[in-house]
């Protein structure tokens, strides 16, 4: 009996350490870090255009600029396009010039910063001396969300005159990369434009040839080419030589002098003068060592001036007193504001 109890004993052990001795498996684990992608699209914000100011009173070719200040809060390095259009506005109110305007040397020109090519350009209608300066031109830093474009330029010669009043407007759009556009709301302030005048005289000696003693303006004329440049209403005026104590006279290369008569009938030793900006004889003026009007309703002008035709002169001398030589003097030609 007691044997056998030991042999169970024994049998249960083993069996014990037998199970001990089997290896363990190490568990399969997943994996413990993934990836996914995540995305956005940032939607596009319009520009924002604050009021231009323009420089005033601006005078027709000299240094003027358009200011505007400019947001695009998805940069400014977005943008494609600022365009200025300066425009003029006879009623003195602003009236939106429309989504394309036409250029015209008169009243209106379009100045376009490219960001392509960072140029700034400008367009003003054909035969025009409207520019924009590149150097003086400038913009912010396109790194940040909000800064000042500045547009340096000349207005033309016959930009029109606005006699104190403000009629010139400045337009601004700001357009960026998804062709969304902004301006400034239909709002801006005023400028003014001074007046501009310029006479020019192609025709730089008039010579009547020899003429005889006694002979009438119908038989002694000559024509000159002078053209007035105007950006507003003008009188033109002419005169000729003063003389010692204001007596006017022409001399010759011999210090010999003939008189100047204002009255258009000379005496003896003496000549006179006429003068027109056209060609018809009826409508002159007699010239003196002052200025005369001999256009007192010039308008403005276009680029090339008016008249494209030509400006008469008429010559009458005395019958008697004048010795036979060569005598000259100078006439001169005004443009001024009226």
């Amino acid at each position: 009996m007691v044997k056998k109890k030991f042999i169970s004993i024994v049998a249960t052990l083993g069996l014990v350490l037998a199970l001990a001795l089997v290896p363990v498996a190490s568990p399969v684990m997943a994996a413990e870090n993934q990836t996914a992608t995540g995305s956005f699209t940032c939607g596009n914000a319009v520009p924002t255009v604050g009021i231009p100011a323009v420089t005033t009173p601006m005078t027709p070719q000299s240094q003027a600029w358009v200011n505007v200040t400019i947001t695009d809060n998805n940069k400014l390095s977005d943008l494609s396009t600022v365009v200025a259009v300066l425009f003029y506005d006879a009623d003195g109110s602003y009236t939106d010039p429309g989504a394309s305007p036409t250029p015209n040397t008169q009243t209106l020109a379009i100045m376009t910063w490219y960001a392509t090519n960072n140029t700034f350009v400008i367009q003003s209608g054909t035969s025009s001396t409207w520019s924009v300066n590149n150097t003086t031109s400038t913009h912010p830093a396109l790194t940040g969300y909000t800064g000042d474009w500045k547009f340096s330029f000349q207005p033309g010669k016959v930009a029109t005159e606005t006699a104190g009043s403000d009629k010139w407007f400045a337009r601004v759009n700001a357009t960026d990369s998804a062709s969304a556009t902004g301006s400034n709301n239909n709002s801006a302030s005023g400028s003014t434009m001074n007046f501009y005048g310029e006479i020019n005289v192609t025709t730089t000696t008039v010579s009547f040839g020899t003429v005889d003693l006694g002979s009438g303006f119908a038989a002694n004329n000559k024509t000159a080419t002078v053209a007035n440049i105007a950006n507003g209403n003008y009188n033109e005026n002419a005169k000729t030589d003063n003389g010692t104590a204001g007596v006017g006279h022409w001399d010759n290369t011999t210090a010999i002098t003939v008189a100047l008569n204002t009255t258009g009938t000379p005496g003896d030793g003496e000549f006179s003068l006429a003068v027109d900006d056209t060609i018809t004889l009826a409508s002159s003026v007699n010239m003196t060592t002052d200025y005369q009007a001999i256009n007192s309703a010039g308008v403005q002008t276009g680029e090339a001036g008016y008249p494209s035709g030509d400006h008469r002169l008429w010559l009458a001398v005395g019958s008697a007193g004048i010795e036979q030589a060569e005598y000259s003097g100078t006439i001169y030609f005004q443009i001024a504001n009226r």
